[in-house]
């Protein structure tokens, strides 16, 4: 089973050059394959391998959910080109994450730009996906307020004139927010934590009832075995044990479940009791 044909008609076979050092936590590089420019996360990042384990796992997520993703792909890597991070590490050899460079920028919190998203109603899916997975780097209201407005991206390509397509891009901070997986995943308190991950102020006004609703109808519609199927693809030198990824698995189910159940009222709580 492949959810997510997207990326299969980008295929880039090799790293040709570094083009810049991005000074992001995951430490991204722009570079230049054989199939044009690219942003690759590495081995020998500061944050470690399982931060490339969130961005495959999540953006898998994103494209189940019907979001529009990066064109990706895994790409073994030798070590040539040597590759020098933002701290000053080489990358290591082994399995690094590409996606295609495309014509767009990130939101930047401007409430105007809203209104030209052609594919508006998957903001509700985007706010969704967020607290599915806990993702702290987007939008966080608590324990301390966290904001990342440019990991909202827009892109021109494939968009009407003057119109931009939201994309889901950039996971490396689900689940555990940037610090290592562990087997502590499914505990009730994390399954069931209420933060409004994803939800900044602004989309409040932007995302319909009827949004939201389609939004949970796609949550639900996520399989059990296609979590599994996702979770279990992780690379081996990612270094996600068989523990770690059942723990995963069984975060994403019982959240999928869970949230099913509340999403829609909890954005939309006076209409619920209107409807008693």
């Amino acid at each position: 089973m492949n959810p997510e044909p997207s990326h299969h008609h980008w295929r880039p076979t090799k790293i040709r050059s570094l083009v810049q050092a991005l000074p992001s936590g995951s430490e991204a590089l722009q570079v230049e394959t054989d199939a044009g420019l690219a942003f690759a996360k590495m081995l020998g990042g500061k944050e470690g391998p399982h931060i490339l384990a969130c961005e495959l796992v999540g953006t898998r997520l994103a494209a189940l959910l019907g979001l529009p993703v990066f064109d990706w792909v895994l790409l073994p890597y030798s070590g040539q080109p040597p590759l020098r991070l933002k701290s000053g590490n080489l990358a290591q050899a082994g399995t690094a994450w590409l996606t295609r460079k495309v014509n767009g920028f990130g939101w930047g919190r401007e409430e105007s730009d809203l209104k030209f998203i052609a594919n508006r109603a998957d903001i509700a899916k985007l706010v969704l996906l967020d607290q599915w997975t806990r993702n702290c780097d987007r939008y966080r209201p608590k324990p301390r307020l966290r904001v990342n407005e440019n990991n909202v991206f827009l892109n021109r390509e494939g968009a009407p004139e003057g119109r931009f397509i939201l994309m889901a891009m950039d996971h490396t901070h689900i689940f555990t927010c940037g610090a290592p997986l562990s087997r502590d995943l499914a505990k009730i308190d994390v399954v069931r934590d209420a933060t409004a991950f994803g939800l900044f102020p602004e989309f409040v006004p932007a995302i319909q009832r009827a949004d939201a609703v389609a939004a949970v109808e796609a949550l639900a519609a996520v399989s059990d075995e296609a979590i599994h199927e996702i979770v279990t693809s992780i690379p081996a030198d990612w270094e996600v044990d068989g523990t770690i990824q059942a723990a995963m698995g069984d975060f994403l189910r019982q959240r999928r479940n869970w949230l099913t159940t509340i999403f829609v009222a909890r954005l939309f709580p006076q209409e619920e009791l209107d409807l008693d």
